[in-house]
């Protein structure tokens, strides 16, 4: 009695499930689509020149030549002092912060001012050992600026070849060279993304309508008469939302497939996905 009392609940499991699983079917046509998935890294903007210019002699200041916010080129004069001699600037930028005056006694490395160099900017990041091999000079990638909500190409300048241990894993400093952006302000937090696999108008499926036998080879389910057959596929480049199909589909081609993850396991282990 046991035994046939188990027998029919298997058989009723057996129908009810595949019932329930035939009737819960949804479909997808394969489109061809832009599949591009990138290289992510955070880093903050600083500007290449942020430098105090410091004086090389003693000297009393007669007059100063610049303002906080002025711009100056290299070679421009700074101030002048009472026996006429001129100190001029040692860098391209903006006068960020004056701390000489008239009427100052300078001493050898008295601070005259801070000089910044707001159109050349630099985003340093860190880069792990396992995606530092897909980082070069000279590659380009895009650099997103959180606060301005702001966008700019970027290009790496420089790989740094000793590493930082953090958690077990190596860490190499990287430097991404950026074009001037306005209103920019030194340490503003950046995201920066580079091309890591791309594939272009490329026949794809959302990742949910595709199943996986039990030795985890990817398939579809293809209308066959008044069922279902099971298609083998081959998967290219994922972007975590669509797949690339590089074999066993067409562009167009509807698949069907379970959106319940429970009922996809119970109808491929009784045998009911493909037959």
């Amino acid at each position: 009695i046991l035994l046939a009392v188990i027998l029919s609940l298997g058989v009723w499991f057996y129908f009810s499930t595949r019932d329930a699983a035939q009737q819960s079917l949804k479909q997808e046509a394969a489109q061809k689509r832009d599949i591009v998935t990138y290289y992510s890294f955070e880093g903050n903007l600083i500007p290449v020149t942020d430098k105090v210019q410091t004086a090389k002699e003693s000297l009393k200041v007669k007059e100063v030549y610049v303002a906080e916010g002025d711009r100056v080129e290299e070679g421009d004069a700074l101030l002048r002092g009472t026996d006429g001699t001129r100190i001029l600037a040692a860098y391209t930028g903006t006068v960020e912060t004056l701390f000489a005056e008239a009427d100052d006694t300078l001493q050898p490395g008295s601070q005259l001012c801070r000089i910044v160099d707001y159109d050349r900017l630099e985003v340093s990041v860190n880069v792990d050992e396992y995606d530092i091999d897909a980082l070069s000079v000279g590659k380009e990638g895009t650099v997103y600026l959180n606060a301005l909500d702001a966008a700019v190409p970027g290009k790496v300048t420089e790989i740094g070849r000793e590493a930082v241990s953090q958690g077990g894993v190596s860490f190499y400093p990287v430097k991404f060279g950026v074009d001037a952006v306005p209103n920019v302000r030194s340490g503003m937090s950046v995201e920066v993304q580079v091309l890591n696999r791309q594939a272009l108008d490329a026949v794809s499926l959302p990742l949910t309508a595709i199943s996986y036998d039990e030795y985890n080879k990817p398939y579809v389910l293809l209308a066959d008469g008044e069922g279902y057959r099971q298609q083998e596929i081959t998967l290219g480049v994922s972007d975590g939302r669509n797949v690339e199909v590089l074999t066993g589909l067409a562009d167009g081609e509807t698949v069907y497939y379970l959106s319940n993850d429970l009922a996809r396991f119970f109808a491929m282990r009784m045998g009911m996905m493909g037959q």
